[in-house]
């Protein structure tokens, strides 16, 4: 519960939400299913959201106190280049995918390198790839970044069967690559 608001203010597929200042019960309403359930908490596993984008956060929002708590975790980077990232203990891959997110935005010869690759990519695998992720509830703001971290961190299975994605371990490769290199250093 505490990074939702953040989260969604910074990339909710909703103009509702995303850079717009509202409530907890507004972001509850717009994530309740027709059947009154809110799989929102069990959907996403990480958060990711660079720090001038919080630092709007805590000038715009009445803050719960949790929000509060992060505001107060991250007051010493006020007015510097940040990143927060959050996921559950000991989520190893969903941790690995959100550091690939803060790179692409603290490194910009990283972001250039993804850029890359992803325009680089087959067509239809991009094309499939913006599909499924603006399904999931993904902005457009953000579809590079998202296609570098799940074809970084993903499973072959994941993508192949749970995405249904046309894809080969080569197209993963580089993705791969890459972020073994930028996440040893």
């Amino acid at each position: 519960m505490t990074m939702c608001r953040m989260q969604e203010f910074y990339e909710c597929d909703s103009n509702k939400l995303r850079n717009r200042i509202f409530t907890f019960e507004q972001f509850i309403d717009h994530y309740l299913d027709k059947d009154g359930s809110l799989d929102y908490f069990t959907i996403w596993a990480g958060f990711n959201i660079p720090g001038h984008v919080l630092d709007d956060f805590f000038e715009s929002f009445i803050l719960t106190n949790r929000e509060k708590d992060v505001k107060l975790l991250t007051k010493k980077f006020r007015n510097k280049l940040y990143y927060v990232i959050a996921t559950r203990t000991n989520d190893n891959e969903t941790l690995l995918h959100e550091l690939a997110h803060a790179h692409y935005y603290l490194n910009p010869v990283y972001k250039q390198q993804v850029d890359v690759l992803v325009r680089s990519m087959r067509k239809e695998l991009r094309t499939q790839l913006t599909t499924v992720l603006k399904d999931m509830g993904y902005t457009n703001s953000v579809i590079v970044d998202e296609i570098n971290a799940y074809m970084a961190t993903s499973s072959y299975k994941y993508l192949k069967n749970d995405m249904e994605l046309d894809l080969t371990k080569k197209d993963m490769k580089p993705f791969i690559d890459l972020v073994k290199i930028i996440t040893r250093d």
